[in-house]
């Protein structure tokens, strides 16, 4: 009795099926207790959003997702109106691509290693240590933004929140195969992703309106950012639901020693990825759709700083920024209601095809006429592109990915579309003029014909 209640099923590497392990009334085994793990009758195979709902295991890891994404958001959010929209702190578009290249590339760099602690470490710990962590982080920000200090250390600082979250990130989705049977991962895929991007949007949306009421000084600048730490703390909360061992991993070829684990990690899932290439056309086919993702961004903040007016409904500055933020969580739900029928009715290569082809097309025709209007629905036709293409990968990634390597292979992927996403910045940051009336969308095309070339059924 005392064993079935301590421990969490073994997960088979070819199935990916877990029990949805929540946490029972006896604590969960050690760090060191990997061996003790035994089999457990798997979830069941499901379909729809009711019956995923039901799913104990899966619908924490959701609520998981949404609260760290609204605090992630929110903190963007914040970041956003720090920078972009203090009078004491105009950045160029070549200050804001060093900014973002500060906050991402730093962890893009160190993350495939760090990968090899989420196959390594309690997955559980590290979504309940690392959000604590973040909440620390987050004041520390605060405290600069409040007293003023250097924006290059107010970005240095934002990096440890951020590459916080994208460890946190690639935990959560190496994760998701120990909550739910492994046909049923696009489905929960669909509701998690969906649930955690409109959750980030509307965090960086509430952010960005509260700057908008409280105005750009500093002090209630920092009182916004700070306000997004109650978010990492419930995150953190929700963890602990699980028994230690739940989340995996279930399964480990690490090495004893932690350093060797960790200096191993980049090649470790580099090799994985080499041996299974559907997983590595998957993870392509998203680092360039992020990257357009990038360009999109970087194009829709200066058009809002610099270019457009405020004509009756559409609005400008911040205002504006908040209204393409819910434009774009619009095309991320709809991408996400409509992805897992559309694959069973399609097959998913189909789908990513057709949905990237007519994302190339639309943002072409839309992008001829800088207007408020057509930026919003290129907005939205952005987030519906990227989110199909992404859950599609998602499951391929989880489905194809062995549990004892799933937390280096996820690390690459962040670090990948995080490099793409700075890369983009870059890019902008040369091709824009400050005015930014000149997007390119030429990306498109080509992520479509990589996918197709890829010839990866469903």
């Amino acid at each position: 009795m005392r064993s079935s209640l301590r421990n969490v099923g073994e997960v088979s590497v070819h199935n990916k099926m877990q029990p949805t392990g929540l946490r029972p009334a006896a604590p969960g085994p050690s760090s060191s207790d990997t061996s003790t793990l035994h089999h457990e009758p798997p979830p069941p195979s499901v379909r729809g959003l009711v019956p995923l709902l039901r799913l104990a295991g899966l619908r924490r890891l959701v609520g998981i997702r949404v609260v760290n994404s609204l605090g992630e958001g929110g903190f963007q959010g914040a970041l956003v109106g720090a920078v972009l929209f203090n009078p004491q702190k105009q950045a160029s578009p070549a200050a804001i691509a060093a900014g973002f290249a500060i906050i991402l590339l730093p962890y893009s760099l160190i993350g495939p290693f760090l990968g090899s602690l989420l196959d390594r470490w309690s997955r559980r710990q590290v979504l309940v240590w690392s959000n604590l962590l973040r909440s620390i982080f987050v004041l520390a920000v605060a405290a600069e933004i409040a007293a003023g200090a250097p924006l290059w250390l107010e970005f240095s600082t934002a990096l440890l929140v951020m590459g916080a979250g994208r460890f946190i990130g690639s935990g959560l989705s190496a994760a998701m195969p120990h909550t739910v049977a492994a046909d049923s991962l696009v489905g929960a895929n669909s509701l998690a992703t969906t649930a955690g991007a409109i959750s980030g949007a509307a965090g960086g949306a509430a952010t960005v309106g509260l700057g908008t009421i409280f105005g750009d000084q500093a002090i209630s600048t920092a009182l916004v950012t700070a306000g997004v730490i109650p978010f990492f703390l419930a995150a953190s909360y929700l963890a602990l639901g699980y028994t230690k061992f739940a989340l995996g991993p279930s399964e480990t070829d690490e090495p004893a020693q932690t350093t060797k684990a960790i200096i191993g990690g980049l090649t470790a899932g580099f090799t994985h990825m080499r041996q299974r290439p559907t997983i590595a056309v998957a993870i392509s086919m998203v680092m360039l759709v992020r990257f357009c993702y990038g360009l999109g961004t970087m194009l829709v903040l200066l058009l809002f700083r610099n270019y457009f007016e405020a004509t009756g409904f559409w609005r400008a500055g911040q205002a504006g920024i908040v209204q393409a933020l819910g434009f774009a969580a619009a095309g991320l739900f709809v991408g996400a209601v409509v992805t897992a029928p559309a694959v069973r009715w399609m097959t998913r290569t189909r789908w990513v095809v057709s949905v990237l082809g007519g994302g190339a097309i639309m943002s072409v025709v839309l992008s001829t006429h800088m207007t408020s209007p057509l930026t919003m629905i290129t907005a939205f036709v952005l987030g519906f592109s990227y989110q199909s293409t992404k859950i599609c990968a998602d499951a391929i990634v989880q489905r194809d990915a062995d549990d004892a390597h799933i937390g280096r292979v996820y690390a690459l992927y962040d670090t990948t579309n995080n490099i793409l996403f700075v890369a983009a910045f870059v890019l902008g940051a040369i091709l824009l003029p400050p005015m930014a009336t000149a997007p390119p969308w030429s990306s498109w095309s080509r992520s479509s014909t990589c996918w197709q070339r890829s010839d990866i059924r469903s």
